[in-house]
């Protein structure tokens, strides 16, 4: 039989995965990648910083045994408040980014987006293992 936080802990270590592999893009080519995406420099630093800090937490939170379900849905807060973050971003600011920029940003949220909606899959399906408390 499978187990039920397989969902759950698979979709947080591609998660964390993702998250360190762009937040070091974002710190380690912040220059280029500004310029090609109307994205100031040090926003991508800052960005790349938590990002990589982020990953961390999620890939710690991932292999713990058994997964914390008050951390996973703090991720999954994370994750809906980068989407919204995401959203609100395209709407004020795409005047000043440049198309690959405008399509970064809307490509990493629909991931981000895929992420909250297997990760919240996944705490569902690890609740139905554990009985509720009030």
């Amino acid at each position: 039989m499978m187990n039920k936080s397989n969902l759950l802990r698979n979709t947080l270590l591609i998660n964390a995965g993702s998250s360190l592999l762009i937040g070091g893009a974002a710190l380690a080519f912040a220059d280029p990648l500004a310029q090609w995406t109307g994205i100031a420099s040090w926003i991508l630093y800052v960005l790349g910083a938590g990002l990589v800090l982020f990953a961390a937490d999620v890939a710690w939170t991932a292999t713990r045994d058994p997964i914390n379900p008050l951390f996973a849905k703090a991720i999954i807060a994370a994750d809906v408040a980068w989407v919204a973050g995401s959203g609100l971003s395209l709407l004020l600011f795409s005047d000043r980014l440049t198309t690959l920029g405008q399509w970064s940003i809307e490509l990493i949220a629909l991931a981000v987006a895929a992420f909250a909606v297997l990760q919240t899959v996944g705490l569902r399906r690890l609740g139905d293992h554990h009985p509720r408390t009030a």
